[in-house]
């Protein structure tokens, strides 16, 4: 009966054992298909509290209608995207685009071990972390510095304030498939501003074709953009013919022309006689601020400027996020409608706003302004003759506007209501807006006023009334 007892006992430890091992193999099993599958499906969910690690789905939508194959390649090593958390922040978002389509194929190549590769592409110059995007069209090449944002902390280091990964990449996608780009060209010479790295950024992470011209010496005929900056030199009669045939097209019409005024600039008659031909004069003086919520950083020359026209603003995906319009000079409506030239205020200074004078003295107070808001801040001049396309002068009070301190703030709407302005007046129909995602935690984007009030709050209100709670909670007790 004993030995009949151990006998059924090691049988039943033998298949427990054998039940182990099989539980264990089908887990093993079933982790190596899970595994299989996450590298080609998006089987994972994202719970952070804005998805940075997910693509959104205007990238999604790219993505199911591709109908054409696209390769990307990246200028490293996998393990390359690791340690930093916006390095892991790229891979992860890269990753997803093959989980996505069929027809997106992604692969790590460690260029400088496989010369072959870079002599299948001899007009790039590549380096690490480059993403090269293959596709029918074009080969649209991503540095790794155009998928951040940057800004200069307090020691003046250079570091990254958030990520533009998604956009950059998913950009480069519809360029490698469009067959039309939109080309944007910048003015350069008579000392135009040099703040536009980041502008470039925006503009080709947006799908548009970015170049730098020459206002004398080049071309402006491939251009459907142009945007001149600031120059510090009034623009000749002959560069004011450039710009007038730009705009007239040979008679087809159909292109803009964005002008951006600065403080620090002198006197310039001839640039002010041609855009006073498009209903539009740049004043003298600095736009001021008197109220804290309008009024950026406790800074009365940054102010922050309201929504006017309704077209652009439904563009947006948050329009209670305002744009900001640091040392803007102050603008005015010539006429409203005169030789088919319609003028529209699109940006508006508040009624608190005010302007000092260029030759105002030291002791200069708000009181002492002769002009007070509201009044324009960005304003747009349309021609429309016959059934042609318009065409566009677009002018801005201010220049920091398209500079990177504000092209690069996900907190202020400046780069986005750009994209959708050049969205709408090229009548493009593969545009996309994604947010840049910060991985340092939400920031509280308040205005000055709203700074004051809960500095009050937090500082004085609540610990005073911590203070007062204690006492009566000290004397209800100390005399009950």
């Amino acid at each position: 009966m004993k030995k009949k007892l151990i006998n059924e006992t090691k049988k039943l430890n033998i298949l427990l054992a054998v039940l182990i091992i099989i539980v264990i193999g089908i887990v093993f099993l079933l982790n190596m298909i899970g595994r299989n599958l996450s590298e080609h499906y998006p089987l994972s969910a994202d719970l952070t509290a804005n998805s940075n690690y997910d693509i959104g789905d205007d990238s999604k939508a790219v993505l199911e209608s591709l109908t054409d194959d696209i390769n990307i390649y990246v200028m490293a090593t996998k393990g390359s995207f690791s340690g930093n958390s916006y390095l892991v922040q790229v891979r992860k978002i890269l990753e997803q685009y093959p989980k996505h389509s069929p027809h997106v194929k992604l692969d790590y190549i460690d260029y400088t071990s496989d010369p072959t590769f870079a002599a299948k592409y001899p007009d790039l110059d590549l380096s690490s972390g480059d993403v090269i995007i293959v596709g029918p069209q074009m080969v649209k090449q991503l540095p790794l510095a155009n998928m951040f944002n940057y800004t200069y902390d307090a020691a003046g280091n250079l570091t990254v304030t958030s990520s533009r990964a998604e956009e950059a990449i998913t950009s480069g996608i519809v360029s490698a498939i469009t067959v039309d780009p939109i080309n944007v060209g910048v003015l350069t010479g008579n000392g135009v501003s040099n703040d536009r790295s980041t502008l470039k950024i925006i503009l080709e992470n947006n799908n548009f074709v970015y170049s730098e011209l020459n206002m004398v010496t080049d071309s402006f005929d491939n251009m459907e953009v142009l945007l001149l900056l600031a120059p510090m030199q009034d623009l000749s009669e002959d560069v004011l013919s450039k710009l007038d045939a730009f705009l007239y097209n040979n008679g087809q019409y159909g292109r803009t022309l964005i002008y951006a005024a600065d403080v620090s600039q002198g006197e310039m008659p001839n640039l002010d006689a041609f855009l006073r031909e498009w209903g539009i004069s740049v004043d003298d003086g600095a736009v001021f601020e008197t109220s804290e919520t309008a009024a950026y950083g406790y800074q009365p020359y940054y102010p922050i400027v309201d929504y006017s026209d309704e077209t652009f603003m439904k563009m947006l995906k948050d329009s209670s996020t305002k744009a900001l319009m640091p040392l803007s000079r102050p603008l005015s409506v010539v006429f409203d409608f005169r030789d088919n030239r319609t003028v529209t205020e699109l940006l508006a200074f508040s009624a608190t706003s005010g302007v000092r004078p260029s030759n105002a003295g030291e002791n200069f107070t708000p009181d002492q302004a002769t002009r007070r808001g509201p009044m324009p801040a960005m304003l747009m001049s349309t021609m429309v003759v016959g059934t042609a396309k318009p065409s566009n002068v677009i002018v801005s009070a201010s220049v920091q506007y398209f500079g990177s301190s504000c092209m690069g703030n996900t907190s202020i709407s400046n780069a986005e209501y750009l994209t959708c302005v050049l969205n709408k007046l090229t009548e493009r129909d593969d545009a996309i807006s994604i947010e840049a995602k910060s991985l340092a935690g939400n920031v509280l984007a308040i205005n000055t006023a709203s700074a004051s009030m809960w500095g009050i709050i937090l500082c004085i209100i609540v610990p005073v009334g911590i203070l007062a709670a204690g006492i009566i909670v000290f004397l209800r007790r100390r005399y009950r």
